[in-house]
């Protein structure tokens, strides 16, 4: 019992130890090759739920709805919040059923003078029927497992951003319309035609 404190109490030193907030130091190893040791914040768990929640209360983000728009100015304005500098992409695109989507890519971009980038990306758009559902198939879904649970995940990781220096920049993407493809049900007739 005494061994497995002493082991536990060496694991949570370690852990404080290494949440410092130093700039990263280059250490030698045998062969000579320099290694970055580079402080990670912790991914909080609940704040990527809260998000995700967030998300899920405008109701189902499918683009020409209220909900959608809703949630483009929400996602927008916490990239913002968090440091980052927000490019819009919005366009007009005719879906397979002929529909014309309004869409809004959201791209966040933190150190965007870094030539080193790394790319997160997730869709935030929600689709207009439940292919699946028993027993509503037109019923738009509320996205939490799909889009949304992307979507927190990359708030949780820009709100970790924001509290932290990085060495590379890092871009944010939500890509809309993504989940706007045919329903199932359609398909086949289209197959029957």
């Amino acid at each position: 019992m005494g061994k497995r404190i002493s082991i536990i109490f060496l694991i949570v030193i370690g852990l404080i130890y290494s949440c410092k907030n130093e700039e990263p130091k280059p250490i030698t190893v045998v062969n000579s090759e320099p290694i970055v040791i580079i402080n990670t914040p912790l991914f909080n768990k609940d704040s990527a739920y809260y998000f995700i929640q967030k998300q899920v209360d405008f109701g189902p983000r499918v683009p020409n709805t209220l909900a959608h728009k809703n949630c483009a100015e929400y996602l927008e304005n916490t990239l913002k919040n968090y440091g980052a500098q927000v490019l819009l992409q919005e366009a007009e695109v005719v879906a397979y059923n002929s529909d014309v989507l309004q869409i809004k890519n959201i791209i966040g971009q933190f150190s965007p003078e870094k030539k080193e980038r790394v790319l997160l990306f997730a869709h935030w758009d929600t689709r207009p029927y439940a292919d699946h559902d028993v027993k509503d198939k037109r019923k738009p879904i509320d996205g939490a497992n799909d889009g949304g649970s992307g979507v927190g995940v990359l708030l949780e990781i820009a709100r970790q951003i924001s509290k932290q220096n990085t060495t590379v920049g890092i871009d944010i993407i939500f890509f809309d319309a993504e989940d706007y493809g045919t329903f199932s049900g359609e398909e086949q007739k289209m197959k029957d035609d």
